[in-house]
């Protein structure tokens, strides 16, 4: 096959198929509509069963778009399910912070910092949870930013900071990715 073809070629389900983008077809085997992988034949290090990850998210948004620090979660969550895992075969945690905070609000409190009525990343933060993934906001940053706990969606666990997150899964075996 030629060309990027080879991405459609022998899928079982429709369901498995995605977007067409740029003459690209993503897939979304887990996490639907979000953090579309394509297939790369004879490609090294494969996902691995077991691995343990923190992501540590700062990554800013426009008010309207996900936010691609979650957007990378859903996606090494499809990557594993690409290559047979279910998503309890890992270990996901993130946390928001910095910038990225606005990501966890409710959606009235979301609507208060942007010209939109609904934050646009609860559909994805409902469906890393669904998936096991933890996830977190930093009790530090919303403060900085004159948010409150009661402001953060219900999906969302207010940590006292970004910084304990990260130390304290790292001491438990975590990797620790960046998204910045």
């Amino acid at each position: 096959m030629h060309g990027w073809s080879w991405v459609i070629a022998g899928l079982t389900s429709m369901a498995a198929l995605g977007a067409v983008t740029d003459g690209l077809t993503f897939l979304f085997p887990q996490v639907a509509r979000f953090g579309g992988i394509v297939r790369v034949p004879d490609a090294v290090e494969s996902p691995r069963r077991g691995i343990k990850v923190v992501f540590d998210i700062t990554a800013d948004s426009k008010p309207e778009e996900l936010n691609k620090g979650l957007e990378s979660v859903a996606r090494y969550l499809n990557l594993n399910a690409e290559a047979g895992f279910k998503p309890a075969d890992v270990k996901l945690a993130l946390v928001l912070h910095g910038v990225a905070t606005k990501a966890a609000l409710n959606d009235s409190a979301y609507a208060k910092l942007a010209a939109t009525t609904k934050n646009p990343n609860l559909d994805l933060i409902h469906e890393l949870k669904a998936c096991g993934v933890e996830v977190f906001v930093c009790g530090q940053s919303l403060a900085r930013n004159k948010l409150t706990p009661a402001e953060v969606a219900d999906e969302v666990t207010v940590a006292v900071s970004a910084m304990t997150v990260n130390a304290n899964k790292q001491q438990d075996g975590y990797s620790y990715l960046s998204i910045h």
